[in-house]
């Protein structure tokens, strides 16, 4: 089970946003909270991962599918994939894009930190097609007029479990509202 935080809004803040009239939203449940952030993901399809080996930080923008609270990354390659053989805690970012010019509080975002695993269409066959199924890697599939992914490639899946993230969006009353899983 997770849990939620809110970020209390600093006073300069809540005047600002009464002005705006941006009514803050309190989460009653964790489940309220994924409700609306899973409305977030399911808008947007990429996220910016970071991996990191030694003291040499990588950031690789990627697109992604979501299951519950759990993102799924299909890729063919990469220097991320030897950071992720060596430490596989990572963060990513997903935000919309934003003017802060036209509307300061109109900004959307997520920064979330977790462990990813790595399944290889050769290594772990089984995990590797369950990740795809998860991700309705069909669809994609049949709009290009395929059934499966092209052989020639050993296709890989990282699957990343956020430990915990950040979520921000005013326009909709989430200034920072912060999950944790347990």
């Amino acid at each position: 089970m997770a849990t939620i935080r809110h970020t209390p809004i600093p006073a300069p803040l809540a005047a600002v946003f009464k002005k705006e009239n941006i009514k803050p939203r309190v989460f009653k449940s964790v489940a309220a909270f994924e409700r609306a952030f899973q409305k977030f993901i399911r808008r947007n399809h990429v996220l910016h991962l970071s991996t990191c080996r030694g003291n040499q930080p990588r950031s690789t923008a990627l697109e992604y599918r979501s299951s519950g609270m759990t993102f799924y990354i299909l890729s063919e390659g990469g220097g991320k994939f030897e950071n992720l053989r060596h430490n596989p805690r990572v963060s990513f970012s997903i935000a919309e894009p934003y003017n802060s010019e036209q509307d300061y509080w109109s900004y959307k975002g997520v920064q979330a930190f977790g462990t990813a695993r790595v399944y290889s269409r050769k290594e772990q066959p089984e995990q590797f097609n369950e990740a795809l199924r998860k991700m309705k890697i069909g669809k994609v599939l049949k709009k290009l007029g395929m059934k499966e992914l092209p052989s020639a490639f050993n296709y890989r899946i990282i699957e990343i479990t956020p430990d915990r993230l950040k979520y921000g969006n005013p326009r909709e009353g989430i200034y920072w509202t912060h999950w944790q899983r347990k």
